[in-house]
């Protein structure tokens, strides 16, 4: 089945218009899914699968389903991603879109509760790991960061995710 034009340019301007800004440097490589922990753990919409519903102009099709929201926010597929796509702002801007349409999945209050409290929605302590396959031991993430973590907050506050009343 031929997908319009139409369609993929309206799901790339959304998820551009969001903050998925890297998402046409996307050449489906799979190194962004090859180290998700959510990937790993079964949700299928997460990295390469997701930019690549979305490529398609598939927002219909996969706005109920809740795998982005097992996201984790550890920012391993931004750092290994060749193409600068940075796939978890990907993630988080179909995060976006899903809760402008108010297609928040009950699975995720947790994680989004994690994430307005620490800036994950998971986290797990990998700085040892890290050190052993000679990365930083701290990632450029908010979980290190408590300006970063109240700048989450404040958007999260302000946004559709703050008028849920979750938090």
């Amino acid at each position: 089945m031929k997908i319009e034009q139409k369609k993929i340019d309206e799901a790339v301007q959304t998820i551009t218009g969001y903050g998925g800004h890297g998402i046409l440097n996307c050449v489906q490589c799979g190194a962004c899914s090859a180290v998700c922990p959510g990937v790993k753990a079964g949700f299928s919409l997460l990295c390469r699968n997701l930019i690549r519903h979305l490529l398609n102009g598939e927002l219909e099709e996969i706005i109920e389903d809740p795998s982005s929201w097992g996201c984790q926010a550890c920012n391993r597929c931004t750092e290994i991603c060749p193409q600068d796509v940075r796939p978890q702002e990907v993630v988080f801007a179909f995060r976006r879109y899903q809760a402008n349409e108010m297609a928040f999945s009950t699975s995720a209050v947790t994680s989004q509760m994690n994430l307005y409290e620490t800036g994950h929605a998971v986290f797990t302590d990998a700085r040892e790991l890290r050190k052993k396959v000679g990365l930083p031991a701290e990632p450029p993430t908010s979980a290190y960061n408590e300006k970063a973590q109240r700048e989450i907050q404040a958007l999260i506050n302000s946004g559709p995710m703050g008028e849920l009343g979750l938090f």
